[in-house]
């Protein structure tokens, strides 16, 4: 039960989706708070998407491995997303939500046309626990995508097969930047209540149709529509369940936070936290991975054997993965405190200051 809310439930199941969300949002909202419309313009754009993009390349070469380059990370994503938004900015909110649906429905179908289980193992197996109660509602893969060999399966990769594949995973980073519009515009109040209706609807049809893809005697995870829940490929039913959680997370969390006008108060400890954490998102993002790597790495030249799954229990895993969030603060308030150098951050606005100063 820990793995599955761990593991699932609390991890990358919809952290990718909530992470992706806030790219697309912020990208909004910095704009806003620079006076522009929408996003700097089009050449520092192509610059900061592209130097995100190499650094997904280079995080994944150093960090996890070589072996690992071709995975497509959510940072190389994000990285391709920031040059897709280019011509996105002009046009409407709702055809940026039709581009959204046409995605949605056409992703299984594009993915009909490869065969995909073999980049996942073969095949795939019941989630713990939660199949106990549920045969069928929630499968994995029995191995996770490690990359293709040869140019043209590394370009369907990254457009249909990898980790965090445009298709897909690019309607989040769309969603956001829409929300990030209504935020922008002081729109978000009149629109609650219709995204409380839509993040329920959502949710109520990802649980659904996974439940009716658990009852059918045999499916494609990547392929079908009425399919049960799975993450690596995201399945049809995982999106929709995804695209609900979030949207009702976000008003939920707005609403709590943001929907009443800033008072004198000093904002609590939870608030406190989360905006020292959101600073630094990105040296997050890479230093987390670089604590669990080189401690596997480390591991494996004592004894030999890399544990990538097998270091530790669950229960242990989890305890560690607390205390990391908890030193994580007193950490980057000490690192704010000396000017915040060398993070993620600084490199990549270090980057961005060689291409000179942004134009008016």
């Amino acid at each position: 039960m820990l793995y599955f809310m761990s593991n699932h439930l609390l991890g990358g199941d919809f952290g990718g989706s909530w992470f992706l969300f806030l790219s697309g949002l912020s990208q909004v909202l910095s704009a806003s708070r620079r006076g522009g419309n929408a996003a700097p313009d089009a050449s520092r754009a192509v610059v900061r998407g592209v130097a995100i993009f190499i650094i997904g390349l280079l995080f994944l070469a150093v960090v996890q491995g070589y072996d690992e380059i071709w995975d497509w990370d959510v940072l190389t994503l994000i990285g391709a997303a920031t040059i897709i938004l280019i011509p996105c900015r002009k046009a409407p909110s709702w055809l940026l939500l039709v581009g959204c649906s046409i995605i949605f429905l056409i992703t299984p179908w594009l993915r009909s046309f490869i065969d995909i289980a073999p980049f996942y193992g073969g095949a795939f197996e019941n989630v713990a626990w939660i199949s106990d109660y549920l045969p069928n509602f929630f499968v994995d893969p029995l191995k996770e995508y490690q990359g293709a060999t040869g140019p043209l399966n590394n370009i369907i990769g990254f457009f249909l097969v990898g980790q965090f594949p445009v298709f897909p995973w690019i309607i989040f980073i769309l969603i956001g930047y829409v929300v990030g519009r209504r935020v922008t515009q002081n729109l978000l109040a009149a629109d609650s209540p219709f995204i409380v209706i839509i993040g329920a609807t959502f949710t109520f049809m990802g649980l659904l149709t996974a439940y009716a893809g658990s009852k059918k005697p045999q499916f494609s995870v990547a392929n079908d529509y009425i399919v049960p829940l799975s993450f690596y490929p995201n399945s049809f039913s995982m999106v929709m369940l995804q695209t609900g959680v979030l949207l009702l997370l976000f008003i939920t969390l707005w609403r709590i936070f943001d929907a009443k006008p800033a008072g004198k108060e000093a904002p609590g400890i939870f608030l406190t936290y989360c905006r020292q954490i959101s600073k630094y998102s990105f040296t997050i993002y890479v230093s987390h991975f670089v604590v669990i790597f080189v401690s596997l790495r480390a591991v494996q030249v004592i004894t030999g054997k890399y544990y990538l799954r097998d270091l530790v229990n669950t229960p242990i895993a989890f305890a560690l993965s607390v205390l990391l969030l908890v030193l994580y603060y007193p950490l980057l308030r000490a690192w704010d405190r000396a000017g915040g150098k060398y993070g993620m951050e600084w490199l990549l606005s270090t980057l961005m200051s060689l291409q000179g100063p942004r134009k008016l």
